[in-house]
């Protein structure tokens, strides 16, 4: 949670530096299915590319963090069951016709 707080004040600050250059921006026409251009300043479409790939690259480390702690979900489970049947192993009793006896 700290780490979405981090990005976006991050993000915040990096608006503020480009709403200082906000008077020296050229604009840029961009063509997409209408025959009208959408006319941006080019700070704002920076702002916009650069928090469309800060979510993309968050939700593609969000796959790997549901992998990894289903990981280690799985291996928990592995591991309660291996200790379970150590313990079994270890109540076990010993057959009275073992002995321990060194014979030469």
């Amino acid at each position: 949670m700290i780490r979405i707080f981090k990005i976006l004040f991050f993000l915040a600050a990096i608006t503020a530096v480009f709403l200082i250059f906000d008077k020296n921006s050229f604009e840029l026409n961009l063509f997409f299915l209408n025959e009208t251009p959408l006319t941006l300043p080019a700070y704002q479409l920076y702002i916009i590319l650069i928090m469309i790939g800060i979510v993309v690259g968050y939700l593609v480390s969000l796959k790997s963090v549901f992998s990894y702690r289903a990981e280690i979900k799985k291996l928990i489970i592995n591991n309660k069951d291996l200790s379970d049947e150590l313990d079994s192993l270890r109540n076990v009793a010993l057959d009275d016709d073992i002995s321990f006896d060194q014979e030469d």
